[in-house]
């Protein structure tokens, strides 16, 4: 396959990365003409050279697992003014509008597989190194398999939710030689591999690494249970739609909950042994907000109201330690950015930034429904300033465009002529957040859901939706009825304003849609289910119908049609570099142009 050719090359910088202490130091290159395959896998810094040239090349796919994973939402529109910088403007506008293709090349899955390769190549020569490296333990073997085997998994996990049915290997490929073709395995059983995979390692990886950058920054126990706990909400949906029984249904629910602590504990766990070791910070003040889970201490903002009423600037520590600062109390697993390796973050301030040539601008349209229209509570809720702030303004106090996405940048909330605005300075060294505490929370929220347990969901969905209010006491739930679609319907709101510009939206979508299942017409590859159609329509309807293009509402039922419409088209020369052993998604294989002659809304 076409792009398993690329992965060699690239696998040999991951050869080169020698020596690597922490993910500071990635590039201690080893002298190219050295690098000779069957003599490189000597001793525990060659694993570890390449295990850290795993997150370094990952960090270099988050603009495609961004746009696989969110792009397509109701949370966004094409930045309303156009400007010369934005290089993808109009591909970006289709993908907005559903109007995608396999000619794209945003969605060419190569990176994705060239850093499942990184991880394959210490997996399979770990052992030997063992018996060669007398100062390599088997505890740290087998804490570095745990890790590796998640990362490959999230990978694997990322391409399963966007393109459904893919390739899949643990072979590893040195060369161009060794370039095989592979056929798709369907969707579901990729999942129960991954599952059955990390469940082995569950618990045997690191709870923490000597620097608090390696501790947020690489997979530990806390992100290997948050992994499994969305892998096990996504096969409970997977099942649901697809009319498995209740009892198989709930069993995933149930590990939803079970891993989701762990998550939970085994971040306090870290947090209590980075505050006994030289890494120790000044610890925010915490709250549980009534969610009535263990060890799901949120960061407090204290002080906003009074603030707000006195029109002083406003302070919120929690989108502070964990936006701005980074690796927070709340962080599970975030890939590191730094001014010190060179790493920036550029693709955030594309997408989102601050600046006339940002892709993306929020759709107040989609938050204002969330409040059925209410611009008071709209406005009291903290998340909504960073992410559909109406009037913003650069350091220097010159009026912007509405709407951005100001997470990642290094934002102040104050008046300015008595109005209330925020003001912040860009930044290109964010990290990128993959897991974080309320992201488990609402994983878990959304299985008690499942399970019945309404009274539960609601706690944790208010919790979450407490702690950035400027009174913290106002929550979401208040008057919404107890049945299992209206909590799941209440989850979905409360992670569309918790996560926007974070990666997240098309997925939990996709996710949702899979739930409902139904339809009337056969799955076009697994006949024994049906299609999907009913849940794509309810979730349109719900959620893509109330965003920034709802006036396309009935153009993206026809466009999506079915669940392969929620995934993604495989990139034309994927197709043919494989031989055409793996088939193009039944919903996106046309021509380019076959939208010319389709209906167009007013």
């Amino acid at each position: 396959m076409k792009r398993f050719k690329y992965l060699s090359n690239f696998a040999l910088l991951g050869l080169m990365a020698l020596g690597a202490a922490s993910c500071e130091d990635f590039l201690t290159i080893y002298p190219q003409d050295r690098v000779v395959e069957e003599n490189f896998w000597e001793d525990k810094n060659d694993l570890e050279g390449v295990r850290y040239g795993a997150y370094q090349h990952m960090a270099g796919t988050i603009e495609n697992l961004i746009i696989w994973g969110d792009i397509r939402s109701d949370a966004y529109q094409v930045n309303p003014v156009y400007d010369s910088e934005q290089k993808n403007y109009f591909t970006y506008k289709k993908i907005c509008e559903g109007q995608i293709d396999s000619t794209l090349t945003q969605y060419d899955w190569g990176s994705v597989y060239t850093t499942i390769n990184y991880c394959n190549k210490v997996l399979s020569h770990g052992e030997e190194v063992l018996a060669r490296d007398a100062q390599f333990t088997r505890t740290e073997w087998e804490q570095m398999k745990a890790e590796m085997t998640a990362l490959r998994a999230l990978n694997y996990f990322f391409l399963i939710r966007a393109f459904k049915d893919i390739p899949y290997t643990e072979v590893v490929i040195n060369s161009d030689e060794e370039v095989q073709a592979y056929s798709a395995t369907p969707q579901m059983e990729v999942l129960d591999k991954l599952i059955g995979q990390v469940r082995q390692v569950a618990g045997k990886g690191r709870n923490r690494n000597a620097k608090l950058n390696d501790t947020r920054g690489l997979m530990t126990n806390t992100s290997i249970y948050a992994l499994l706990a969305e892998m096990y909400l996504w096969r409970s949906a997977l099942r649901e739609g697809r009319g498995f029984s209740e009892d198989s249904i709930r069993s995933d629910a149930d590990s939803v909950v079970f891993f989701g602590q762990r998550s939970l504990d085994a971040l306090a766990l870290q947090n209590e042994q980075l505050t006994n070791s030289e890494f120790d910070r000044s610890r925010d003040k915490t709250d549980d907000f009534g969610s009535g889970l263990n060890n799901a201490m949120l960061i407090k903002n204290e002080d906003m109201e009074n603030s707000y009423n006195a029109q002083q600037s406003v302070q919120i520590p929690s989108y502070t330690a964990i936006f701005n600062n980074g690796n927070s109390d709340e962080s599970i697993f975030e890939i590191q950015f730094s001014n010190s390796d060179q790493r920036e973050n550029n693709f955030v301030n594309s997408f989102w930034g601050h600046e006339n040539s940002t892709h993306f601008s929020s759709s107040e349209q989609a938050m204002k429904n969330i409040y059925g229209g209410s611009d008071d509570l709209m406005n009291k809720d903290t998340r909504m300033w960073y992410s559909c702030m109406k009037k913003t303004y650069d350091s220097g106090n010159e009026p912007l465009q509405e709407g951005y996405v100001l997470k990642w940048t290094n934002t102040r909330f104050g008046f300015i002529s008595g109005e209330f605005k925020a003001t912040f300075e860009p930044s290109r060294f964010h990290n990128w957040i993959f897991y974080r505490m309320t992201d488990v929370m609402l994983m878990m929220a959304e299985a008690h859901a499942v399970l019945g347990n309404f009274q539960q969901c609601r706690n944790i969905v208010d919790a979450v939706h407490k702690r950035a209010q400027l009174d913290q006491k106002t929550v979401l739930s208040a008057n919404s009825d107890n049945t299992k679609q209206k909590c799941i319907d209440l989850v979905m709101k409360e992670r569309l304003i918790e996560f926007i510009g974070e990666g997240k939206r098309w997925f939990d979508l996709v996710r949702y849609a899979e739930r409902i299942g139904g339809g009337h017409n056969p799955d076009p590859r697994e006949p024994q289910y049906t299609d999907g159609a009913e849940g794509v329509a309810q979730m349109v309807t719900n959620f893509l119908g109330k965003g920034a293009y709802s006036r396309r509402a009935q153009n993206l039922k026809n466009r999506i049609k079915n669940r392969y419409g929620l995934y993604s088209p495989i990139y034309y020369k994927e197709l043919r570099a494989n031989k055409y052993l793996i088939t193009q998604n039944p919903v996106w294989d046309r021509r380019k142009g076959l939208y010319d002659n389709e209906e167009t809304e007013e």
